[in-house]
């Protein structure tokens, strides 16, 4: 993993190539957040980042909830970009009709 200093190069991310995910990481990965640092994007399916994260083989991995406990000793978890479904996919809520 880097520093907390200002990386040279970009830094090594793997998430899977599911629609989650690429609308989760798009405006990082493709430079248009100001002052975020560079990436190197990699896809992968969740059960080869989980084992990238287990192994500590990335600077920025996106885990599976099941193996975050495992992994946070070495990585830390960023406050954004969850996405816990029913079957497939985000929920969708709303507080009801008419509100």
């Amino acid at each position: 993993m880097t520093s907390a200093a200002e990386p040279t190069e970009p830094l090594q991310i793997a998430f899977s190539p599911c629609p989650n995910d690429t609308f989760v990481f798009d405006a990082w990965a493709h430079g248009r957040v100001p002052g975020a640092p560079a990436l190197d994007v990699t896809f992968a399916d969740i059960d080869i980042t989980n084992g990238m994260a287990e192994r500590g083989e990335l600077d920025v991995l996106k885990v599976s909830y099941a193996v975050l406990p495992y992994v946070l000793d070495a990585y830390a978890l960023l406050p954004c970009g969850g996405a816990l479904g029913r079957g497939c996919g985000p929920l969708v809520l709303t507080r009801g009709p008419g509100t």
